[in-house]
């Protein structure tokens, strides 16, 4: 779809906050209050890109994390800026079908010879700044933007939710399964399309779980901008990658566990809300450091004092707190969610209470993964019995806990969500646990492994295997599963080309 393009100056002042914060966020000025007013109440625009011009980063998309600065752009750095500035240009007119700029004389230097060299005439918003408001508010509620959903969801109605954590596990719908081959080279080629929108049954959770962790792992939705690329302008249609309804919802943890062998977490609590607001997260919990008892350091494994755990619990719980005030005084579009680590069942329990007092109507249970199911079910025995005492039950949620065995505590104890990802992880990863039966009985799927995969084939190679012969048994093995499929080949003789092809492996 051709796309507009706003082009934003970054006059006004800027958030002095630690580490990187996307432009939106970085930026204080009226015009970027205007945007981040409109899209509390709307949905990004799918036909709408926002830019930014900036005299430290030239021009990059609205979605780049950037830190503070202190620079104004002159009419030398205009004129050093113009070259890059019209590359950039160049490479997003090919989608985008007009542009707009709200820019200062200085600003709009740098950017005039690259719209001169395409041909394009901007429409500019000039005028007081009243008007250049105006013309902002109208631009950008152009062809009756949608509204964002509701996800104020009360706690302890009897609802059980399950969200599935992310994984980026992407599908190639155009597959073919007859020849074994994918429709492309990479996934953009294939248009790889997300396991929930393409997999039975059509609803497979109540939303899905995405780490902010995406950003540090370079890969997923959320993962680290350069700052010229299509998906700095927009941020990542995260409800339609997942394929989600309107009761389904987009939920946000800060992806604690990749920065669990750090003394503090890797992520700011101001970096969380921008992420949280920018990608229009439904809910976001806080920034919070689990205060495991072995961490990894220069690849050996520590055992962390008990000083250090309290300290972790110390700093969840203070970054909770700012969180709730960061939302509150921002009146973000998401529900905060209080996410609680504690060293005790009782600290749990005092916790919800303080949590409570905080603001917090929506908390989460951290911490829980490495427990045991006699531990978990002590600890949400308490932090449910004091969740029914405020006026208001607050929403609790178990991060990381399926728990098969308590599944039957959670639902009479009336927890109202949980996330879990084991047993889909299974399905995909396991040798032997892909299928799971209605009585409890696992059973293995065949897996054929590609000799063209990378790492699979330099592994036979230090084995001195004949990868030709290899290759010729693979093709076989797939041959005759097709054949089976179709009835047109025997079970004995599938098996006995499928463990010939393994015992080679």
């Amino acid at each position: 779809m051709d796309k507009r393009l706003l082009i934003l100056g970054c006059a006004g002042r800027k958030r002095h906050s630690d580490g990187l914060l996307p432009a939106l966020d970085r930026y204080d000025g009226p015009a970027y209050r205007v945007v981040r007013s409109f899209l509390r109440h709307y949905q990004w625009p799918e036909d709408l890109s926002i830019a930014v011009l900036s005299a430290k980063y030239g021009l990059f998309g609205v979605l780049k994390g950037i830190r503070h600065y202190d620079e104004r752009m002159d009419p030398v750095s205009a004129e050093a800026s113009a070259p890059e500035c019209s590359t950039t240009l160049a490479k997003w007119a090919t989608t985008h079908r007009s542009v707009h700029v709200s820019l200062g004389k200085d600003y709009m230097a740098a950017v005039q010879p690259g719209l001169k060299t395409l041909g394009i005439e901007p429409d500019v918003f000039a005028g007081p700044i009243g008007q250049k408001l105006k013309r902002i508010k109208t631009f950008l509620r152009h062809d009756s933007p949608r509204r964002r959903v509701n996800a104020e969801v009360e706690g302890g109605t009897g609802r059980f939710r399950y969200f599935l954590p992310d994984w980026d596990d992407l599908l190639d719908p155009a597959f073919n399964f007859d020849a074994d081959s994918f429709s492309g080279a990479s996934r953009v080629q294939r248009e790889d399309k997300h396991c929930c929108v393409l997999m039975h049954p059509d609803r497979m959770s109540d939303g899905i779980l995405v780490s902010l962790a995406q950003q540090r792992a370079k890969k997923g939705p959320l993962r680290d901008l350069e700052g010229t690329e299509t998906n700095a302008l927009s941020p990542f249609p995260l409800r339609k990658h997942f394929g989600l309804s309107g009761d389904q919802h987009v939920f946000g943890d800060c992806g604690a566990f990749s920065y669990v062998n750090e003394d503090v977490p890797t992520i700011s609590v101001d970096q969380a809300v921008a992420l949280y607001e920018s990608y229009g997260f439904d809910f976001g919990a806080s920034v919070d450091h689990i205060p495991v008892t072995m961490v990894r350091n220069n690849g050996r494994r520590v055992e962390l004092t008990k000083a250090k755990r309290r300290e972790r619990v110390k700093i969840t719980r203070a970054n909770a707190r700012l969180f709730i005030e960061s939302t509150a005084a921002r009146k973000v579009g998401f529900t905060p969610v209080g996410t609680i680590q504690a060293l005790s069942t009782e600290q749990y329990a005092q916790s919800v209470r303080d949590y409570y007092d905080f603001g917090y109507r929506h908390l989460a249970i951290g911490g829980l993964v490495p427990q045991s199911d006699a531990e978990i079910d002590k600890t949400v025995r308490a932090v449910m019995e004091v969740a029914q005492k405020p006026p208001q039950r607050p929403w609790i949620h178990l991060f990381g806990i399926y728990r098969p065995k308590l599944q039957k505590l959670f639902r009479q104890l009336n927890v109202d969500s949980f996330d879990s990802a084991s047993y889909f992880r299974k399905a995909w990863l396991r040798s032997d646990q892909n299928y799971l039966a209605p009585g409890g009985q696992w059973y293995a799927a065949l897996r054929v492994p590609m000799t063209t995969d990378g790492r699979t084939r330099r592994r036979l190679a230090e084995m001195d295997i004949d990868l030709t012969e290899l290759e010729v048994q693979e093709r076989n093995v797939l041959t005759l599963l097709s054949q089976y499929d179709r009835e047109q080949a025997n079970l004995s003789e599938v098996l006995e080309a499928i463990l010939e092809y393994d015992g080679h492996q």
